[in-house]
């Protein structure tokens, strides 16, 4: 327990933010860290500030785990041609986070496959977790294992996934001796459910939701089972409450009738799962679960929502399509305090919004615009971005969807794996997309297509002097990511269909 509380203080001190990112939410559990300064502007397609390029032999959607000079990550299988894209097995990578040699790979099966390159999930979605001696893979169609820097597997726990959805779920969390994962509770049961279809009849529903599950890192054995249920589309996100009792907040809802009911928002115990309370709210909640000692924050339709972190009172409610300030970075004309227009109301492409200081970042829905919502105020303001980007010698921002170049999804080896057409999409709106990271006091936006926005999170105002640049990760039509940015040590880390990357200045 000495050793779970000490890991704990370091992390939420920062101590350890300069040199790790152990897990898809960082050394604090928040997609922040501060640290020496990564470089701002770079470029793939003309090799600005790339360090190294590893390319590997097939797509995964994982995030980059950097433990000091270990770099993890998971890929599918490798596919050929005539492979259905439905693809159950996954490996996983260690790779010199210096230099990008790959230095060993383990495989981690996996027991009911989903479409490979999914723009919602797909069997490796989740970044590994590591600590100072193991790294932790994990399988989103049904395994997770533990194994040595030497790549010796001290344990592997397997089990039957819920194949009701394919969406996202909790990325993983490592806290303590801990790891959090989102699991249906009766497994077995579970095999008997057919996609967005009803549970039948004979089986108690409640056994076929998806919970938070405690998982002893050391065993694989699992610890307890959280009260309330969680939803899949929800990422759910450790913290400390006012009183220094660990907790997590998660939720319920979203698309195609999920079964953990009511919708809305709960805080479970971390030493227990006991849910200290539970807020009923109706709505989606496809997005990342931010809150802190004295507020939870939520997104309702077209509403950010401020609670109370003790009680799960709602203490604010915003509407973020009335009387927002709007900058248009193309032609750098603003307006003040207007009603977005019917098409512009839906606020949040999941999983992209992070809390900064005052301010609850978001990237918009139905247009391309970064949006945010000042939690004292209610104040709102978006600016419009380029839905693309194309670097090189005819370098240019493409500014509509209709006129964005499509994602010829292919792996390093040339051969398409996405079957689902939306994933040659732009990034925005309908899509499980990668959560934005904070570093210093620049937010890094990765999007499907390769484009990256770095903002200044702390501008007084987020108009065109706050976009500090917008850069690639790869020819714009070859280049696809759901994987967030890995911070440490002043360098940025990125997963592609392609290949991993480290971003520094040489």
């Amino acid at each position: 327990m000495i050793r779970a509380l000490l890991l704990c203080h370091l992390a939420l001190t920062g101590m350890v933010s300069a040199q790790h990112w152990p897990q898809a939410s960082g050394p604090n559990f928040n997609w922040q860290a501060e640290g020496p300064e990564p470089p701002l502007h770079w470029s793939v397609v003309d090799g600005k500030n790339i360090l190294w390029r590893t390319t590997l032999p097939e797509g995964g959607q994982s995030a980059v785990t950097i433990w000091g000079d270990r770099a993890f990550v998971t890929t599918h299988r490798p596919m050929d041609e005539t492979s259905n894209r439905l693809e159950p097995n996954i490996l996983g990578y260690c790779l010199d986070a210096d230099t990008g040699e790959i230095l060993w790979s383990v495989e981690l099966p996996g027991s009911v496959p989903v479409e490979t390159a999914g723009i919602f999930s797909d069997a490796t979605v989740f970044a590994p977790v590591s600590d100072d001696e193991h790294v932790w893979f994990f399988n989103r169609c049904g395994s997770m294992g533990c194994f040595d820097f030497s790549g010796q597997r001290v344990w592997l726990r397997e089990f039957r996934p819920r194949t009701r959805h394919t969406n996202r779920e909790c990325e993983p969390i490592l806290l303590g001796d801990k790891i959090l994962n989102v699991e249906v509770r009766n497994k077995e049961a579970a095999q008997k459910l057919e996609r967005h279809k009803p549970v039948p009849a004979g089986i108690e529903p409640r056994d076929v939701w998806t919970y938070l599950h405690a998982i002893n890192k050391r065993t694989g054995k699992i610890e307890w089972i959280e009260e309330a249920g969680t939803s899949i589309h929800n990422t759910p996100m450790a913290g400390q409450l006012a009183d220094g009792r660990w907790a997590i907040v998660h939720g319920r809802g979203g698309g195609h009738d999920p079964l953990e009911k009511p919708y809305g928002v709960s805080l479970s115990l971390l030493e227990s799962g006991k849910m200290l309370w539970s807020r009923e709210l109706h709505g989606d909640c496809s997005h990342n679960s931010h809150w802190n000692p004295k507020h939870v924050f939520w997104f309702q339709s077209s509403n950010h929502l401020v609670l109370d972190s003790a009680t799960g009172e709602v203490q604010r409610t915003q509407d973020l399509s009335a009387e927002v300030d709007f900058t248009d970075a193309q032609t750098g004309k603003r307006e003040i305090g207007i009603q977005l227009q019917p098409g512009k109301r839906t606020p949040l492409t999941n999983q992209t919004n992070i809390v900064v200081g005052n301010w609850h970042y978001f990237l918009a829905h139905d247009f391309p615009a970064i949006g945010r919502v000042n939690i004292e105020t209610g104040k709102t303001e978006y600016l419009g971005v380029p839905v693309q980007i194309v670097s090189g010698p005819e370098r240019r921002r493409i500014w509509a969807k209709d006129d964005a170049i499509p994602n010829d999804t292919k792996n390093a080896r040339g051969i398409d794996i996405a079957p689902d057409k939306r994933a040659k999409g732009t990034g925005w709106g309908h899509v499980s997309a990668a959560s934005p990271i904070l570093v210093n006091r620049h937010l890094f936006f990765p999007i499907m297509n390769g484009a990256v926005y770095v903002i200044d999170a702390f501008a007084e105002t987020l108009d065109t002097s706050a976009l500090v640049a917008i850069n690639d990760l790869g020819p714009a039509g070859e280049t696809w990511t759901l994987a967030s940015f890995s911070y440490a040590k002043g360098r940025l880390w990125m997963h592609t269909m392609k290949e991993v990357l480290c971003i520094s200045e040489k």
